[in-house]
């Protein structure tokens, strides 16, 4: 059966889909040399058309993930894709064909995000819809993907990209935005941070329904803690979360996860900016103590991805960028049929922080910079122990959105920034970068940092390593990709060291 790729916005530039897997063994070094004190693999995950739903539409939650994965050691590197082979996937393999139909998949414009319920018939009783396409992250000597409360976590061995699986420990997780399909089905984020010392991985599903959050403390040998927040504000999408030295920081933001909207013909996903953003602080030690609220006194905003938090005296810093508006297509700004570009088109961002004075009460939200900034990354060996290097792609304004082009390195401690610009007037696509420490025991901060480029007009691709030490030096090594990088949304540094 033949048919041919979709040319909605969804689909041209930088988000045209790899539908092939592919090894590329001793990747070409273009410029300098790998440092040999690398040792691991950078991994990411994303949303990739495969062929048309059953509904021959094309939602973009609805897409069959895909693990991208660059392995360095002894100087040299190794470039791996390969498809997530979920349950939705192994089923519409067997079948070469869309064997799923949603509840928001029959329109042809910027409502159908396959995020509805799927409307299940005799082939798909009983086989999860999750798609695992939104972040991959190490756990237990594996990488785990997953979505976004949509479908379980699923192992992926490093080495191979190999699917192991749906994880052992997923029957103790909760459902999220939808009822569990099957025994191991559930809800899991895709932006879970975890505690560098002992392991532990501070997750947690959402829902539409009350209670709107679960959280799930998984520690390293599978077992999970749990704990429904009964009294949370309302059915926020729950994407992200800051960990303190003593806190999960939970924000309960007025973008919505509502799939009865989708029976008013609405899309699953609602800005409703009159709510007021409620921070839930979670102690970490202890999952099932008091929670305190705060509601923040600030304009309309959002925040899609935390940078991290520091804590000094009574006064909790979180740092992050700071969106105008959540980048997604909402009723109040296009109309049906509309044909809609995603995320930095509609909205920007800027280095922003929220304080607050835990004794107090007062709270604030400052702009810390001019510059558009996304997809924030920390050296993660200090999650959670409060930080100073922030690492972030930054760009320029662009209409009602911005583009994004450049590396940026800011102390967050006295806001200087580094900045290298990766592309000028080529089209490109900067993905989100990646920090490798020099040693593993090297100071925050100190090692590379790894950054995914994709020229999809030259159909090629390219891995650029910096040193810290000076980011405008540009980079010490280019790692060529011999086709176009798939679009992948989020991922994450595993070492082997």
């Amino acid at each position: 059966m033949g048919y041919p790729i979709p040319t909605d916005a969804r689909f041209k530039g930088p988000f045209q889909p790899m539908r092939f897997e592919a090894t590329v063994e001793e990747c070409i070094v273009t410029h300098g040399e790998i440092p040999k004190d690398i040792a691991g693999g950078f991994y990411r995950t994303g949303p990739t058309w495969k062929r048309p739903t059953k509904q021959g539409t094309d939602g973009l939650l609805s897409m069959d993930g895909m693990v991208q994965g660059l392995v360095i050691e002894n100087g040299n590197a190794t470039f791996r894709n390969r498809w997530i082979r979920t349950p939705k996937y192994v089923l519409e393999e067997q079948h070469g064909k869309g064997m799923f139909a949603w509840t928001d998949g029959d329109w042809h414009d910027w409502r159908n995000f396959g995020l509805g319920d799927v409307v299940r018939d005799m082939c798909t009783k009983g086989v999860p819809q999750g798609t695992n396409n939104v972040n991959i992250f190490p756990f237990q000597g594996k990488m785990v993907a997953t979505a976004d409360s949509v479908g379980a976590p699923i192992a992926i061995d490093p080495i191979t990209l190999d699917t192991i699986g749906i994880v052992p420990w997923s029957t103790q997780l909760s459902a999220g935005i939808h009822e569990k399909a099957a025994f191991g089905d559930a809800g899991f984020t895709a932006h879970p941070k975890w505690d560098p010392e002992t392991g532990e991985l501070y997750g947690w599903a959402y829902r539409d329904r009350q209670p709107y959050v679960t959280l799930h403390f998984v520690n390293p040998d599978g077992t999970v803690r749990s704990r429904d927040i009964t009294d949370a504000p309302y059915n926020t999408v729950a994407h992200d979360i800051w960990l303190t030295p003593e806190h999960v920081v939970m924000p309960f933001q007025p973008f919505l996860v509502d799939k009865q909207r989708i029976l008013q013909d609405k899309s699953v996903y609602a800005w409703e900016p009159d709510l007021p953003i409620v921070l839930a602080l979670i102690p970490r030690r202890d999952i099932n103590g008091p929670i305190k609220w705060v509601t923040m006194d600030v304009e309309p905003q959002y925040v899609m991805h935390t940078m991290s938090g520091n804590m000094t005296g009574s006064r909790l810093t979180l740092d992050a960028p700071i969106f105008n508006r959540p980048p997604f297509p909402f009723e109040q700004d296009f109309a049906d049929g509309d044909d809609v570009a995603l995320f930095f088109s509609i909205a920007k961002s800027h280095l922003g922080r929220w304080t607050v004075d835990l004794e107090t009460g007062a709270t604030k939200s400052e702009q810390l910079s001019d510059r558009p900034s996304e997809l924030p990354k920390v050296d993660e060996r200090f999650y959670g122990k409060g930080y100073r290097w922030g690492y972030q792609v930054g760009g320029r304004v662009k209409r009602s959105g911005m583009s994004m082009n450049s590396l940026v390195i800011t102390d967050m401690h006295t806001l200087q920034d580094q900045e290298y610009q990766i592309r000028h007037e080529q089209p490109a696509g900067v993905l989100e970068a990646t920090f490798v420490p020099r040693t593993l025991d090297a100071p925050e901060g100190d090692g590379y940092i790894i950054v995914p480029v994709s020229w999809w007009a030259e159909n090629r691709g390219e891995y650029l390593i910096f040193d810290t030490h000076d980011i405008t030096k540009g980079p010490i090594t280019r790692i060529d990709i011999p086709f176009r990088l798939g679009w992948t949304a989020h991922g994450h540094w595993m070492d082997f060291r």
